[in-house]
C-alpha cells in the first residue's frame, strides 16, 4: 500500500508536503488554525479559500463560504469551477489551483503520485447548498459591456487577473459610441435586475463580486470575448 504523504503543494518558491490526517490549508492571513496565508492584503481572498486532505483519496475542497476556486486540470483552455463548499477528488497531476483574490490570483501546484489519483471518484461533489443561478434578462448591449468590464476575468491563464477594468477601460475597450457612462448604466442595470431577484452587490467589492457571480454561475464565458475581440 503505497504512503499519503508523497504529497507535495508549490506555491512559487514554497514547497510544502501534505500528510494524511494533517489537511493543509490555505486562506488569506497566517492563522492559529494552521491557516498558510496566501496574502493578507487581499480581501478578496477568504478567511478560509482552499485546504487539501486524504479521504479514501486525495480531494481538494473549496472552504470559501462565497469564492469560487478554479482547477487547472491541464486538459485545454478551460478549467473547472469548484464552487463554495465543493471538493474535487484529485485524478490528475500536476493539478493547478487558482485562487482568485481583488490583488492577484495565487496558483498552487499539486503533485500527487500517480499511485494515489483518484480512480473510482473522480470529479467534483456538489454540496447541498450550493447557490443556483437566477434566470436574468441580458441584453447584448448589456453582454458587450459585461464583456468588456469583466475582460480580464475572462482571460486564460497566466494572462487571467482578478481585477475587472475601470467603466472608462471599458468603453475604450469596446470603442466608439461606447463611452464610460453608458458602460455604468448598462451595468446598473444588471445590477438591479439581480437587486429584484435579491442578490445584492454593493460597497467597495461590490464590481469584483458582480463578476464573479457572472462567471461562477456561467452568465458570462471565455467565449464572450469573442464578441469583443479584432
Amino acid at each position: 500500500m503505497p504512503s499519503t504523504d508523497q504529497v507535495l503543494v508549490q506555491r512559487r518558491d514554497e514547497r510544502y508536503s501534505v500528510r494524511e490526517g494533517q489537511p493543509l490549508r490555505f486562506g488569506r492571513m497566517d492563522s492559529d488554525a494552521g491557516v498558510i496565508g496566501l496574502d493578507p492584503n487581499d480581501m478578496g481572498i477568504s478567511a478560509r479559500a482552499v485546504s487539501l486532505d486524504f479521504d479514501g483519496c486525495w480531494w481538494v475542497n473549496n472552504d470559501s463560504a462565497k469564492r469560487t476556486i478554479l482547477l487547472d486540470t491541464g486538459a485545454g483552455p478551460s478549467m473547472i469551477d469548484l464552487g463554495p463548499g465543493q471538493r474535487h477528488a484529485i485524478a490528475v497531476a500536476p493539478l493547478g489551483v487558482l485562487v482568485r483574490g481583488v490583488i492577484s490570483t495565487h496558483r498552487l501546484e499539486v503533485q500527487v503520485p500517480a499511485e494515489l489519483l483518484a480512480r473510482h471518484h473522480p470529479g467534483q461533489l456538489v454540496s447541498t447548498d450550493t447557490i443556483i443561478s437566477s434566470d436574468i434578462r441580458i441584453t447584448d448591449a448589456d453582454r458587450l459591456a459585461l464583456t468588456a468590464l469583466f475582460s480580464p476575468l475572462l482571460q486564460e491563464w497566466p494572462r487571467r487577473s482578478g481585477h475587472p477594468l475601470t467603466y472608462l477601460q471599458a468603453a475604450e475597450l469596446l470603442g466608439p459610441p461606447w463611452t464610460r457612462t453608458a458602460v455604468r448604466k448598462h451595468i446598473e442595470r444588471v445590477r438591479e435586475r439581480l437587486a429584484a431577484e435579491g442578490l445584492y452587490f454593493e460597497g467597495s467589492l461590490a464590481r469584483y463580486e458582480l463578476g464573479q457571480h457572472l462567471l461562477d454561475h456561467g452568465i458570462l464565458t471565455a467565449r464572450d470575448l469573442q464578441a469583443i475581440s479584432g
